[in-house]
This record gives structure tokens, C-alpha cells and sequence, in this order.
């Protein structure tokens, strides 16, 4: 090769380096099309034999979308993330968590919000012959220069408490639990049998764009604890009702969780819903007695959604009372994220 065109070529091999790292000036969607907009394939977690759940989030999740500019070029924009089945593949569906990095200069933040399955047709665990699933999904709009968005397979990840533990988990204060109370992962993650059809993969799809007026409303879910009665065609087995952290006092880590940033409230959702449970709130900057938010009533019946405010940073809960009336087979904390 002559020098000239040697020349040319490392130019340009220079340019599209300075491109990808945000340094020439470019904006965010002076890209390829394929950038702008992609989809891919998540495929569930998978356990070692013998383990039903992890604490532990599923790494290196896949990225959707990779967008960079120059500080001064980034500006609002917003970003569309859905989730679907997949035809012909059977198991249980999610959940998906959709992580969005976000930020400006050599500084970025993240969060997570749950992106919902689609419309289908058949079953809880498969799809019918000859149907296509649809889209579900959420939407979210973040001031950027850069804009990175990942989706994650949740079907074997509990929530820890501050402890680092799973409710009833071997290790925590909760262990053992009743013979089959569990807990048991939200999704299966075993392969699948005639028994347990496992989680089925799930296709994601995410693009951006500038500017937006987004009016629609972001969540996360926190799966606290899942007993026997939330395996999909398993044996038939009675449910196992337990005492979920009972009783709360104060923060408390092995009753207490830590709440999802850009959380503005909660709701408790529980099985059955006649159960009554009590939640603390808490800044941390006082831990004694029932710290700054103070004990809430969870009564029998829809839980109301309760505000997030201040700077409170941890969520307790319990049953009410270790009487049968008051015992579970599920738990789980549903968070509004706002921007």
C-alpha cells in the first residue's frame, strides 16, 4: 500500500475510534440503524444442579443499545424497551429487569424497572401452535450523553435482605422453613421436563430517540419470597403458608431491604391478599426504635401504595402476627420509579 493510502486509511480508522468514544463531536443517533434500534434474544439463568434460587443478580447481561456523544451534544432522550415470548417455546415467562445507563462527561448512573411480556395466546407456561406473541414493554426518558441499555433475566434471583439473604434461605435468621415452604425462585430455572416446563427465552427489543414527553409510568419488582405454591405444574402439593419476618422491630437486616433508586412509592403484594403484614420505613439516619418513617399497617385486602419520601433508603416488613391468619406463601415489594 502506497503511503497515501496508508495515510487515508489510519485517518479514518482515527475518526471512527474518536466516533465510538464520544470525542468527535457526534450525537447520539449518528449512528448505524442496526445501534439506533436492536433486538436480541435473553435467555433465563441457569442454577448449578440443585440450587432453586441465587442472591446474586445474573452478570454480564446483554446490551441492547450503545449509544455515545460529546457531553456537549447530549440531550434528552427516550428510550423504549419491550419484551416478548417466543413461538414455539414453552416455559414459564420472566422476569425481565431492563437496566439504562445514563449520564454526561465521564460520569453515569443506572437504573432498573421491570419490562413486561406481551400479549399471547395458550397456556401459563408455553404458547399455542400457530400464534405470534406481541410486545409488552415501558418506556423511560433520561437526560444523556450516553445511553447504554441492558435486559436481565430475573427468573432465579431473589432479593437479599441487608443481611444478604433470601427469606428462608440456609444461612439466614429464617432458616429452616416448614418441609416445602421453600423459597423457590419467581421463575424455574431447571431445564425442562414433563413436571417443570423451566423459563422460556425471551426477545427484547429497544431503540431511541430525541426529545419526548413521557407520561407513562416506570416499576420494579421485588421478589421477596416465593413458596411451594409458586412452582407452574409441578406435583401437587398443598401450600405451605410461613410467618414472613415476624415480628419487626426497628431495622431489623434480616427484615429489612434496600429500596431501588429513583423509587417515589411501594405497594405489598402477598398470598394470600387477607394477610396483614406491617412495613418500616427508614432513613438510617436514626436506626433506633422504628427510625424516621415509622411503623405502616398493612391491612387484609389490596395493599395501598405508599409514598417514598425524604431520604428513605430501606423498607422493612413482616407479618403482623405469627397467628395463621397472618402467614404467607408469597411476597413481593412493587416500586414506582420516577424521573
Amino acid at each position: 500500500m502506497d503511503p497515501k493510502a496508508l495515510f487515508l486509511l489510519q485517518e479514518s480508522q482515527n475518526r471512527m475510534a474518536a466516533r465510538r468514544s464520544g470525542k468527535s463531536g457526534m450525537r447520539l443517533l449518528d449512528d448505524g440503524e442496526n445501534n439506533v434500534g436492536n433486538a436480541t434474544t435473553v435467555m433465563p439463568q441457569v442454577l448449578p444442579a440443585g440450587q432453586v434460587l441465587t442472591t446474586v443478580k445474573q452478570s454480564n447481561p446483554p446490551r441492547v443499545l450503545n449509544l455515545t456523544a460529546e457531553s456537549k451534544t447530549g440531550q434528552s432522550m427516550t428510550l423504549v424497551m419491550t419484551a416478548s415470548r417466543i413461538a414455539n417455546h414453552n416455559g414459564v415467562a420472566g422476569p425481565i429487569t431492563g437496566i439504562v445507563e445514563f449520564g454526561n462527561g465521564t460520569q453515569s448512573t443506572k437504573v432498573e424497572f421491570d419490562v413486561p411480556f406481551g400479549p399471547f395466546i395458550g397456556g401459563i407456561d408455553g404458547v399455542a401452535a400457530g400464534t405470534q406473541p406481541e410486545d409488552g414493554g415501558a418506556i423511560v426518558q433520561v437526560p444523556t450523553g450516553v445511553l447504554r441499555a441492558y435486559a436481565r433475566y430475573d427468573n432465579a434471583y431473589i432479593t437479599p435482605n441487608l443481611a444478604g439473604y433470601a427469606f428462608g434461605e440456609k444461612g439466614s435468621a429464617s432458616f429452616p422453613l416448614p418441609a416445602d415452604a421453600g423459597p423457590f425462585a419467581p421463575g424455574n430455572s431447571v431445564p425442562p421436563n414433563i413436571e417443570d416446563p423451566g423459563s422460556t427465552a425471551a426477545y427484547v427489543k429497544a431503540f431511541a430517540n430525541y426529545y419526548g414527553r413521557v407520561h407513562s409510568k416506570l416499576y420494579k419488582t421485588l421478589y421477596l419470597y416465593n413458596g411451594n405454591n409458586g412452582r407452574v405444574n409441578a406435583p401437587i402439593v398443598a401450600p405451605v403458608p410461613v410467618s414472613f419476618g415476624t415480628p419487626i422491630h426497628g431495622v431489623d437486616v434480616s427484615t429489612t431491604y434496600a429500596i431501588p433508586p429513583f423509587a417515589k412509592s411501594v405497594q405489598v403484594f402477598r398470598a394470600p391478599y387477607t394477610t396483614s403484614m406491617i412495613m418500616l420505613l427508614s432513613d438510617l439516619v436514626s436506626i433506633s426504635g422504628s427510625g424516621l418513617g415509622g411503623y405502616i399497617p398493612i391491612g387484609p385486602g389490596q395493599s395501598p401504595i405508599i409514598p417514598i419520601v425524604g431520604n428513605q433508603t430501606v423498607i422493612g416488613l413482616s407479618s403482623a402476627s405469627s397467628g395463621d391468619g397472618d402467614k404467607v406463601t408469597a411476597v413481593s415489594l412493587v416500586f414506582e420509579i420516577g424521573f
